[in-house]
């Protein structure tokens, strides 16, 4: 054998060693960073679980102001769906289940295959988790289950499963921090991300996330329809932020006949 071409071989081999490492420090090193962000927002929504009657007051005045701007009856939407059989115990599975997973998959999708956007998508879920957590302590909201005299069904409660072990106050769950809901804006972004990063047409059945989700905020509950609406604002104005920050910059690969387009949130 040329000992030329078993030199270059190896030190082939050698370098995709050395890049393989390279890219799994890196990755250790994000996921650091982002377990970091997760984690201090999780328990930061445990800290600010401590004024109920604020979040009630809080919660009444909140449905008053949607009836004035005629926003939907979230207790007549429930109501409305209740009518229809067999959907509540999936609600309730896809309100628990799909949104930290779905998140999750999204930061692993965007670090292993759409790096050239990671510094930005990783930046907007730190904003958007530092502004929810803000407004978490200074405007604790009791979720509408919670809401007396308007007809509502805890429906994770009554037919399973329920994110929520235990009483508001108790565990880490802060069962007063349905002001914004993260579950719409996430879906949002996840959505936005498929969108401007994925190719193929698949990725525009991923705008029905958040629709979805919004849907089922609701219906289950957990949410006013104007926790959905703050949430997306957030997660819309931060992408609009990164956007014009130059270390953020992302260049979404051309797509076949596609030229890449930027504007004022994808950009």
């Amino acid at each position: 054998m040329n000992p030329m071409r078993r030199s270059g071989g190896t030190e082939a081999i050698l370098q995709r060693d050395l890049t393989g490492r390279r890219l799994a420090a890196a990755t250790a090193v994000q996921v650091l960073i982002m377990g970091v962000v997760i984690g201090a927002y999780e328990l930061g929504r445990h800290f600010a679980d401590g004024r109920p009657s604020d979040a009630f007051a809080h919660a009444r005045r909140l449905w008053d102001l949607e009836r004035t701007l005629h926003l939907p009856d979230e207790a007549a939407f429930q109501k409305w769906a209740l009518g229809w059989d067999g959907w509540v115990r999936a609600a309730n599975e896809y309100y628990v289940r799909v949104h930290f997973p779905a998140i999750l998959l999204f930061m692993a999708w965007m670090w292993f295959r759409h790096r050239e956007g990671w510094p930005r998508v990783r930046a907007v879920i730190a904003i958007t988790a530092a502004a929810a957590l803000a407004l978490h302590f200074a405007f604790p909201l009791a979720p509408p289950r919670m809401l007396p005299g308007h007809g509502f069904i805890d429906l994770m409660n009554v037919y399973g499963p329920s994110s929520y072990s235990s009483k508001p106050g108790e565990g880490m769950a802060n069962q007063f921090a349905a002001m914004p809901s993260l579950h719409v804006g996430w879906a949002l972004l996840v959505a936005w991300g498929a969108i401007r990063y994925g190719g193929g047409r698949w990725r525009y059945i991923l705008a029905l996330h958040p629709v979805l989700t919004f849907s089922i905020v609701v219906v289950t509950a957990n949410h006013y329809w104007t926790d959905g609406i703050v949430g997306c604002a957030i997660v819309v104005l931060t992408l609009w932020a990164t956007s014009r920050i130059p270390a953020l910059a992302d260049r979404p690969p051309e797509r076949a006949g596609v030229s890449p387009r930027r504007d004022s949130v994808g950009a």
